[in-house]
């Protein structure tokens, strides 16, 4: 027989759980609502460094977004240094987006379904040695653009923008940009500084998204400034 001391730990991690779901799900209305345009959505998402939790963030928000009805979501790996889209979907990294811009092969070889209805994802393929060539090229604009009518959304995990310009070109082609920063590990200046990359760069911030914040925080942590929106979960 389990102890209450078990049931009450999962029943906290129950609650927890459901935080978690619902902090995605008010992102994904935020975003939605911050984008007002007919045809394929396109979303970046940054950081200011590595290990900030961008690409479980953007993974976890475009889950959220493949759940609506009759809406398809495509993720597509743009951090060609450190890739993790193949890894946090559980699907193979290749082929992939640098194998289809090497044209060694065509764009429906990439396009992998997810174990997740309405969700497809683009991995890396191989990690090649001029990463921000290739996100610049006119073949991965061509890309971006021979996918939109085929999808509601596109989510590019891109590179953190306080670490190198790779994730600038992608940004570009993006309606908004959403930059992820942990809670107590992100630093106002290293913020600062993404945040003018980004402006100089011309792009549209949808918001900043604060991870890792401890669920009692939580109503704390949720609040609007501006244009960005702020949701800790």
């Amino acid at each position: 027989m389990a102890s209450s001391k078990g049931k009450d730990s999962a029943i906290t991690q129950k609650a927890l759980n459901f935080q978690i779901r619902e902090s995605y799900k008010a992102a994904r209305t935020n975003i939605d609502y911050s984008i007002i345009k007919k045809g394929c959505k396109k979303i970046a998402f940054t950081s200011s460094a590595k290990g900030e939790g961008k690409t479980i963030t953007a993974m976890n928000i475009a889950l959220a977004l493949a759940q609506q009805v009759e809406t398809k979501v495509l993720v597509v790996e743009c951090d060609l240094r450190r890739p993790h889209v193949h890894s946090a979907l559980d699907i193979a990294p290749t082929p992939g987006i640098t194998n289809y811009l090497n044209e060694e092969c065509t764009r429906e070889d990439i396009i992998q379904q997810t174990k997740i209805p309405n969700l497809y994802a683009v991995c890396y393929g191989a990690i090649p040695p001029n990463p921000s060539e290739l996100l610049s090229s006119d073949a991965m604009q061509d890309f971006i653009k021979s996918v939109e009518k085929d999808y509601n959304y596109i989510i590019f995990d891109t590179p953190p923008v306080g670490v190198v310009i790779d994730a600038i070109p992608i940004i570009k082609a993006s309606d908004g940009v959403v930059v992820v920063i942990r809670n107590n590990s992100t630093t106002y200046p290293q913020l600062k500084i993404t945040i003018d990359t980004l402006n100089r760069a011309g792009s549209k911030i949808l918001g900043v998204v604060v991870n890792r914040v401890k669920p009692e925080s939580r109503n704390k942590k949720k609040y609007y400034s501006g244009d960005y929106y702020y949701y800790g979960y």
